[in-house]
């Protein structure tokens, strides 16, 4: 694995997309969630300003997408600033729950889930919504996946999804549950898909880098041409590394460093 620095003017030739996962990339790790009967709070955390700022200059480059796990609503509140933009005729996508949610500019892109796996969703929720253990935290609203908030692990859920022909993913702070067909990796296709469609990309000269951090991120990172590890002790299978992310430090996080190499390359 090369480190960040490494990356060059030629390795993002003909870039076409540069992907963002979210926590532990854009925003720090974390999320504080309290479940109390029918309602849900938990804090949210925002993109640091220096990464809005070049997330528009890259636009003028490339096309820009954010890969999250979390809801599409929560992301379009996140990243406010950018939703809608287009520069140079690229564009400002998301990509929301996995994989299971896409859109770009005003357009919702189907993902294909099946409705069979949409009345699962519910009777496993009802199923966990059982489970008294005192490290579960709470149930985060979302359409295509369950994500429920721990402490720790929790055997209980785990013996649940065996049951169930799903992915049930533990990223140390919360339980992703999903349909196993489809994911971020699932997401980018997509995504290059609409691009070369709409954007008059040629599909066989269509390249994205992607950026993760954790197990939700593999399908993303083995899909993108140029993969980047935002934690090489996690995710040590990527093309580049961040290894010098200081996540006390909004202007250090790894999405952030990302993005300001990207800039200065295409702007050589």
């Amino acid at each position: 694995m090369k480190d960040l620095k490494e990356l060059t003017v030629d390795d993002i030739k003909d870039l076409s997309l540069v992907v963002f996962d979210v926590d532990g990339v854009i925003v720090p790790r974390g999320t504080k969630i309290l479940a109390e009967k029918n309602r849900v709070t938990y804090d949210l955390k925002y993109p640091p300003q220096r990464f809005i700022d070049l997330a528009k200059k890259l636009l003028d480059h490339v096309n820009v997408a954010i890969s999250s796990g979390r809801s599409m609503l929560t992301i379009k509140n996140m990243f406010g600033a950018l939703v809608g933009m287009e520069s140079a005729n690229h564009s400002f996508i998301l990509q929301g729950e996995n994989g299971g949610r896409i859109n770009i500019i005003a357009d919702e892109v189907s993902v294909g889930h099946k409705a069979a796996f949409i009345h699962d969703l519910y009777n496993i929720k009802e199923k966990l919504m059982k489970i008294t253990d005192p490290n579960l935290s709470g149930l985060e609203p979302k359409e295509t996946i369950l994500t429920i908030h721990c402490k720790e692990r929790v055997p209980e859920i785990e013996s649940v999804m065996k049951d169930y022909p799903y992915y049930c993913l533990w990223n140390g702070e919360a339980y992703d549950i999903g349909a196993a067909d489809v994911n971020k990796g699932t997401g980018l296709v997509k995504i290059g898909e609409y691009l070369t469609a709409h954007k008059k990309i040629n599909a066989d000269s269509f390249k994205a880098i992607a950026i993760g951090d954790r197990q939700n991120d593999i399908d993303l990172l083995k899909v993108a041409d140029i993969s980047v590890s935002a934690d090489p002790d996690v995710l040590k299978d990527a093309d580049f590394g961040v290894f010098d992310a200081n996540f006390t430090d909004p202007d250090k996080l790894p999405g952030v460093l990302l993005a300001q190499r990207l800039v200065e390359l295409f702007e050589k």
